[in-house]
């Protein structure tokens, strides 16, 4: 954390939109940690638990402003509300996570808030699906210390059948990971476990606990030596009512959740192919 605060005025005059703050949660990374959701997303995943922090949000509330929703809120501003509980964050180990909607959409609001909490001496992780250009990463992740990666999938069909998006940004987000090692910057992978067990079809296309796609996962895990391992997330339908409340189609309406023995069984594919699991 070599970031000097002294060097972060002209910083401070950065502004981006903050959908919300969670000021104090042991989530999305280590120790205590503040999440900023930052607002903004063109991905629209099907598992997407935030959203109302997506521009299908801002689409439905609004489809003529090209203002984001949120709070626009100043570098300082976000610093100095780290500032209160820094107690809490240093002493836990713990800092502050960038998440969203997409924290990398607005770049150098993320850098500049990464590098003033981390003048602050606490760390500073990214929770993102890799969008953005090289030129963009090579200006934020120097100031990051550590990536939480979503890949959504393995596979260029999947990945593009779950985001609503293209091939190009499955590549985006090979990409990124790249981006990640150049940079030496540790990074967890973090994936949506999702399961079909009684082969509904309207499923088959975003069911990603094969072992097909477990041990491709494992391989893009191992084949990048900035990754710390898998971080496996088991599909819930905590967003659902966001969904409800925007009128926005839930396109997994009716999936079960992974019971136990489908968490343990992918865990454990992914651990025989020599990659540590965090779940």
């Amino acid at each position: 954390m070599e970031d000097d605060i002294e060097d972060l005025a002209d910083e401070d005059k950065i502004t981006g939109y903050v959908h919300s703050i969670d000021s104090f949660t042991a989530v999305d990374g280590a120790g205590i940690r503040c999440i900023f959701f930052l607002q903004s997303c063109h991905k629209r995943c099907v598992f997407c638990c935030n959203v109302d922090s997506t521009d299908a949000a801002l689409a439905r509330a609004n489809a003529s402003t090209p203002t984001p929703l949120g709070r626009r809120m100043r570098v300082r501003e976000c610093v100095d509300i780290v500032r209160r509980n820094l107690d809490y964050y240093s002493a836990s180990g713990g800092g502050v996570t960038l998440s969203g909607g997409e924290c990398l959409l607005q770049p150098e609001f993320a850098r500049a808030v990464c590098r003033g909490v981390r003048a602050l001496g606490v760390g500073a992780s990214i929770d993102t699906a890799g969008a953005g250009t090289d030129k963009e990463w090579n200006r934020v992740l120097p100031h990051v210390d550590c990536v939480l990666l979503c890949l959504k999938s393995a596979f260029v069909d999947r990945y593009v059948a779950i985001t609503g998006t293209s091939v190009e940004e499955f590549e985006r987000s090979r990409r990124f990971l790249r981006s990640c090692e150049k940079h030496g910057t540790p990074t967890w992978l973090r994936f949506v476990l999702m399961t079909n067990p009684n082969d509904d079809e309207r499923f088959a296309a975003y069911a990603t606990d094969s072992e097909e796609e477990l041990v491709e996962l494992a391989h893009v895990a191992k084949s990048h030596a900035c990754v710390l391992g898998i971080e496996l997330l088991p599909y819930h339908r905590l967003g659902v009512f966001k969904f409800q409340e925007l009128g926005l189609n839930y396109a997994l309406e009716g999936m079960a959740t992974p019971t136990s023995e489908d968490i343990e069984r992918a865990k454990s594919i992914l651990t025989s192919q020599g990659v540590r699991v965090m779940c």
